[in-house]
């Protein structure tokens, strides 16, 4: 196995009520889409949910992993959990996908691996934002940013990329490709993006 992902589903999702990859899209859930687009991309594909969240996502048939980490570190504590899963399974590589935007490009993962230089994570950008979970990360990564949460101070997603020496991988031109979904606006939005979507 040489790259493995993980979805980060580990989010309260407030704003949306709780659980936002469960809410109804597209006539199946959130994190159907996500994973549509992002299983056939990686050999091995996984969940990050909370410790309350595991039995809501057994159905879906991934491997669930929780957080390692107990400090409140956002998505940070996805990622290490990601990192340890695939270094326990040997894989080379992790790819990290928000759980809450549906369209990511079915060609990600290939893209940002074709501008990795060495052993740093390479991220996507749309030309405007920088989206840090929709990245690849090597697996012998793990130990510097684990040191880095815990020494430095790496909270945010940007630090612990720029503590990595990562890149951007530019993705210009996808109007959607990255839209993601916080809100009731925001999942209404999504519908009617899907709804003129041509078929896949």
């Amino acid at each position: 196995m040489q790259i493995a992902g993980v979805i980060i589903a580990g989010g309260k999702g407030t704003r949306l009520g709780g659980d936002k990859p469960l809410h109804a899209f597209g006539g199946a859930t959130l994190l159907h889409s996500v994973i549509a687009r992002t299983k056939p991309q990686v050999d091995e594909l996984a969940l990050n949910v909370s410790a309350a969240g595991l039995a809501r996502y057994r159905s879906y048939g991934l491997a669930l992993l929780n957080d390692v980490e107990e400090d409140d570190i956002g998505p940070l504590a996805g990622i290490l959990a990601g990192l340890q899963w695939v270094e326990e399974s040997g894989a080379l590589w992790l790819a990290t996908f928000p759980a809450d935007t549906p369209f990511l490009p079915r060609d990600l993962v290939s893209r940002l691996l074709a501008n990795v230089r060495g052993q740093t994570p390479v991220a996507a950008h749309d030309g405007v934002q920088l989206h840090g979970l929709c990245a690849v990360w090597p697996t012998s990564a793990r130990a510097a940013l684990l040191d880095g949460v815990r020494n430095q101070n790496v909270r945010s997603l940007r630090e612990a990329l720029e503590h990595l020496g990562g890149c951007p991988c530019e993705f210009d031109g996808e109007e959607h490709a990255f839209f993601n979904v916080n809100t009731p606006e925001d999942l209404a939005k999504a519908e009617r993006i899907l709804a003129n979507m041509p078929p896949a």
